[in-house]
């Protein structure tokens, strides 16, 4: 059974491609159903996110992979052929896994280093054990991925400058309307990334800012902390317009939150309005956009700053793929060892068995012994079972390092009989 990975990116696809494939939790239950139902698939994570909707997945045969998980997002998402052809990301074995740990260091991120696809990550594989879709193999690859993510993220201090999509979102607001202090901002939707653009905004020491959420809950304390941010509910955030500098949407609506007609009403274009949508599904109209006073930014017009901000990272990537490589064949030694485990167990179980028998018959025999004697045979006795067997154990382990598990695996099969 192989790793492999299938999906659409920021890198190979438009937003309104990714806004078509990406997976609500309605759709996340339905499509690991179909996946569990298939006989194909042995394991899967799927991994969602506004830059990113990928599988990754355990299969007999990878080779067959890549057609059956590109027919699986055309009927899924009712594609055509010409919308996902050429616009999908696979990889396959060495590489799938080399590209996970790449994804949880955000070496392959839109913004470099970024700290928020490792949450992301984890909150996908956390559902996919939960669904009992993630098992030994992937449930070991994302171990080991996040574990050296963490790792990698404090020796080299990638992400030690705030860097996240939220950031940028803030830096672009910044650069379109110059100083941000006293300015008013409408946040829409109360996830993580919005919690990010808060703290920002308020080291650029924004004036006002209004929260639009469903529930109040969610801010009452960040209200108590800051007299600055009051909460708005969200059928007043068309409303509010008329008071803001900057809007910054990012909720988990699977349909546009501000519609053109609407924001017509309420919006009159007497002073500028930066709006940025971070969403995907996008929460803001494009057509808004077109409107006079209005510039509006989308999560792939980020990319500008992204890039002006890769430069102080970029020298970081040689020695962060250097310890990538080094966990990765740590946990290939681990892969290729999976079919002499079960072997090793199994040898370990029966030696213990014979030795059991054999002293309960011995001991029969020399039931007039002190209890301290029997202890001290059967010490002696154990640990000399378990010497005899130590290097042909380590024999195996180093057979399915060097890539020759499963013949080994036979060999004792035939050889012992187990």
């Amino acid at each position: 059974m192989k790793v492999v990975v299938f999906g659409i990116t920021h890198k190979n696809s438009t937003i309104a491609l990714r806004e078509k494939v990406a997976f609500s939790k309605t759709k996340l239950q339905k499509a690991y159903n179909i996946i569990e139902n298939d006989a194909f698939v042995k394991e899967a994570v799927i991994l969602s996110t506004c830059n990113r909707s990928e599988i990754i997945a355990v299969v007999e045969d990878p080779q067959k992979a890549k057609t059956w998980f590109k027919e699986f997002y055309k009927d899924f998402f009712q594609l055509e052929e010409e919308e996902i052809e050429s616009y999908y990301l696979f990889r396959k074995e060495r590489a799938a896994v080399k590209y996970l740990y790449e994804v949880c260091c955000g070496l392959d991120s839109l913004v470099l280093g970024e700290d928020q696809i490792l949450g992301q990550v984890k909150e996908a594989h956390q559902t996919a054990i939960e669904l009992k879709s993630s098992g030994k193999i992937l449930n070991k690859l994302f171990l080991e991925a996040i574990t050296t993510a963490k790792e990698i993220k404090t020796k080299t201090s990638i992400s030690e400058n705030p860097l996240s999509i939220s950031y940028i979102a803030v830096k672009q607001v910044e650069k379109q309307l110059g100083n941000l202090r006293e300015k008013s901002v409408l946040i829409v939707g109360f996830g993580e990334m919005s919690r990010l653009a808060v703290e920002h905004l308020l080291d650029k020491g924004v004036g006002k800012i209004y929260i639009c959420n469903r529930r109040i809950e969610t801010v009452e304390a960040l209200m108590e902390k800051y007299s600055n941010i009051q909460y708005i509910d969200f059928d007043k955030k068309y409303q509010v317009l008329k008071d803001i500098d900057i809007l910054i949407s990012a909720t988990g609506a699977h349909h546009y939150v501000y519609y053109e007609k609407e924001f017509r009403d309420y919006y009159q274009g007497d002073k500028p309005l930066c709006i940025v949508d971070i969403a995907l599904p996008r929460d803001i109209d494009p057509a808004i956009g077109e409107m006079q006073g209005v510039k509006l930014f989308h999560i792939d017009q980020l990319r500008d700053i992204a890039n002006e901000n890769l430069a102080s990272r970029q020298s970081l990537i040689e020695n962060i793929q250097q310890l990538i490589e080094a966990a990765i064949k740590d946990y290939e030694a681990w892969y290729q060892c999976l079919p002499v485990y079960p072997k090793i167990e199994a040898i370990k179980n029966y030696s213990q068995q014979l030795t059991d028998e054999e002293l309960n018959k011995m001991f029969k025999k020399l039931s007039h012994i002190p209890e301290k004697d029997r202890e001290t045979i059967e010490i002696i006795v154990r640990s000399l079972v378990k010497k005899m067997w130590r290097k042909p154990i380590l024999q195996l382990k180093d057979a399915g390092v060097r890539g020759k598990g499963e013949e080994m695996a036979s060999f004792v099969d035939e050889f012992l009989g187990l």
